[in-house]
């Protein structure tokens, strides 16, 4: 059995090895036509998959593709997550964004489940040195938020490609990986460079080149090479640009990196281009045409514009033209219609140049006559002057006139409408200012009604320490010593019952305060379980307090798995508390006409569905009708008797969600049976 592992073994570390020899990958086709198992052919494929990733993208998708259906078939969970991130970089290289989100996001939502860390073929691998289930699933995640990252960057996310990056970096060491951080800082590099952060950015280099070294790993070598050489060349220093690129190629050529390798090409190209050195830029230019052709590339347009200047600055004008002909093809789909091959495309511009021509005869011709019809009429132009300046005259005092009254009117308008902008915003102000209120009414109520249970406590041990210590001195004055003891046992057994309850009573007081309290507005990994169930407790002691007769079930339904997600943990508190409030109030006026058959409900439930939190809050009140649904959230309006409400609670709640937080508000509703609202909040 040692064997049989030690193979697979092997085999699944393939793609750790050199794989740039061409017998290596012939022996891998052979080995995948006589392999017996599953995991044997999962891991050839594997193998194949590593080596085309940037070589043939095609044929990378195709492996991966073969790799997933084995993987699928087995169940093994980890091995379909990482081959999910290798087609979806493929993917990416292809420009296929939408695909290569979804491969992503599937594949993380794999990794990250703790339950798959047994769900793979690595698990019986227990004697490889430092080997853990939880560290290979780690390792796993790491790599997937790796090429994440590389997808951030390439759709201008810049931000969310360096966190991408840094939360590899994290996971890698974690996992006791000591190659993911020389990717990280690769990439970073890279970065950097774009934003000018040169210094930064060759720190970043220097320690990838450092780490590949130590590790062995040198497949990317070159991709640090050609990152070095474009920091140096921003910097100023061509010598030691030019060294590095052409050190990074040495280092692609070895490991058959052909896409790292088109880098490199492409940045001597485009010095040598500068530099006007027409033979050295025609040749880079040639070499990188060669490198995407061998990967079969469809991404030709800036290697073809290359050539078409390197072809432009020797002087063979018929290959720029070609290459000048290829690049508008293959960079703008449109020029298909009406450029259909080189000739075509030399034609049309051979002949666009001599209609220019053509054109500009005519239009010398053109003004000739038109200068010449300009100066017989110049004379009756010039008679007809006075006339028509005496006249415009005239009804240039007539329209000033007019003018100068519309100008009052609107300066008129102006004013008044500034008066009742000037009000609408007090009033708004004030109104705002008295829904804080209603809900800080509304908070403290729901707070002093959960701290009268612990207050009662310390009331009533009190007054039975005073009616103690009164007999104490009774027994004290009749020398009773030992039933003085038992009356002091008594009292000190009390007070500690006192100082437990006032602890009780603090705690609720901090705790509940703590979501109403003024905050910052910044973010905070919140528990939403908490912060709703404390808030739907609030809610309905406060509706107890304003009526002692109303009574309403409360249900609730949490999600026990949902993690902690980053929101304003006040805003979402006023937001919950709200929505809870109005689901009291519907049901209680619902409780009021329906007699003594109907239940007043109230429910909370929390989920977590495709990326994000959603949190339902449902009554069976009497609903909403039709007529209003759309209009519930419009500022100032309000079903409430006059005030009672101001109109402004679900309008706040909607900027809070939908502005505050980038989420979404949706309300369900049947007019006499329930209305549920759902927040739906990005994890």
């Amino acid at each position: 059995m040692k064997k049989a592992y030690l193979k697979i073994v092997l085999l699944m570390l393939i793609p750790a090895f050199s794989m740039a020899q061409q017998n290596q990958i012939d022996s891998l086709k052979k080995a995948l036509k006589t392999a017996r198992t599953d995991s044997a052919r999962y891991s050839i494929l594997s193998g194949l998959v590593y080596y085309y990733i940037e070589n043939n993208r095609d044929s990378s998708i195709h492996y991966s593709e073969k790799a997933l259906s084995i993987a699928i078939k087995n169940n093994k969970a980890l091995e379909e997550a990482t081959t999910l991130d290798h087609k979806g970089y493929g993917l990416m290289q292809l420009g296929k964004y939408p695909e290569s989100l979804g491969c992503f996001q599937q594949a993380l939502k794999l990794a990250e489940d703790p339950e798959n860390e047994n769900k793979t073929w690595t698990v019986n691998f227990t004697e490889l040195k430092n080997f853990t289930p939880h560290k290979n699933r780690l390792q796993i995640l790491s790599n997937i938020h790796h090429d994440f990252g590389h997808l951030m960057g390439v759709t201008n996310n810049i931000d969310q490609q360096i966190f991408q990056y840094r939360e590899t970096e994290r996971l890698a060491e974690e996992a006791g990986n000591k190659v993911g951080p020389g990717f990280v800082n690769m990439n970073l590099g890279r970065v950097y460079a774009k934003l000018n952060r040169l210094d930064s950015a060759l720190v970043m280099e220097q320690n990838a080149e450092r780490l590949f070294n130590q590790t062995g790993v040198k497949k990317y070598l070159g991709a640090v090479y050609e990152n070095l050489g474009a920091i140096y060349l921003k910097k100023g220093n061509k010598a030691l640009a030019i060294q590095y690129f052409h050190k990074g190629i040495n280092a692609d050529v070895e490991q058959q990196n052909y896409n790292s390798a088109a880098y490199c090409y492409d940045a001597l190209t485009d010095y040598y281009l500068a530099e006007k050195q027409k033979d050295s830029s025609l040749y880079y230019a040639k070499k990188k045409l060669e490198d995407l052709t061998t990967m079969r590339s469809k991404d030709l347009g800036n290697t073809y514009e290359n050539l078409y200047k390197a072809y432009r600055l020797t002087g063979r004008t018929d290959s720029a033209y070609k290459y000048q002909g290829l690049a508008l093809i293959a960079k703008d789909s449109s020029f298909k219609a009406t450029v259909k091959s080189l000739g075509d495309f030399q034609k049309l511009s051979f002949q666009a140049q001599i209609h220019a021509q053509e054109l500009e005869k005519e239009k010398a011709a053109i003004q000739t006559k038109i200068r010449t019809y300009a100066l017989l009429a110049g004379i009756a132009v010039l008679l007809l002057l006075a006339g028509i300046f005496y006249r415009n005259n005239r009804q240039k005092q007539k329209v000033n006139n007019i003018l100068s009254q519309q100008k009052e009117e609107i300066e008129s308008q102006r004013d008044n409408l500034e008066n009742t902008l000037s009000d609408l915003k007090a009033t708004q102000t004030q109104l705002i200012q008295s829904e804080k209120m209603a809900s800080l009414g509304e908070l403290t109520a729901g707070i002093a009604h959960e701290i009268q249970n612990p207050l009662n406590f310390v009331n009533n041990f009190s007054e039975v320490n005073t009616e103690l210590l009164a007999e104490l001195k009774q027994e004290i004055s009749a020398k009773n010593y030992e039933e003085v003891s038992a009356i002091a046992d008594d009292v000190i057994g009390n007070e500690q019952k006192i100082n437990l309850h006032g602890k009780r009573a603090d705690a609720i007081v901090k705790g509940m305060l703590q979501h109403s309290q003024s905050g910052t507005g910044t973010k905070e990994a919140t528990d939403i379980n908490v912060l709703a169930d404390d808030y739907l407790r609030l809610a309905y002691q406060g509706l107890q307090a304003k009526d002692k007769n109303f009574s309403a079930g409360m249900v609730t339904h949490f999600d026990a798995d949902l993690r902690k997600i980053k929101v304003i943990p006040q805003d979402i508190g006023k937001v919950l508390l709200n929505l809870f409030n109005n689901a009291f109030y519907a049901v209680n006026q619902k409780l009021k006409i329906a007699g003594a058959g109907y239940k007043p409900e109230v429910s909370v439930t929390t989920s977590a569905e495709n990326g994000q939190v959603v949190v339902k809050v449902k009554d069976n009140g009497s609903g909403i009708p039709d007529a209003i649904k759309d209009k519930i959230m419009q500022p100032f309006f309000t079903t409430k008797p006059t005030g009672e409400g101001t109109g402004l609670g679900l309008s706040l709640t909607y900027d809070m969600v939908v502005k505050g937080h980038g989420g979404k508000i949706e309300v369900n509703t049947k007019e006499g049976e329930f209305t549920e609202f759902v927040i739906i909040l990005p994890l």
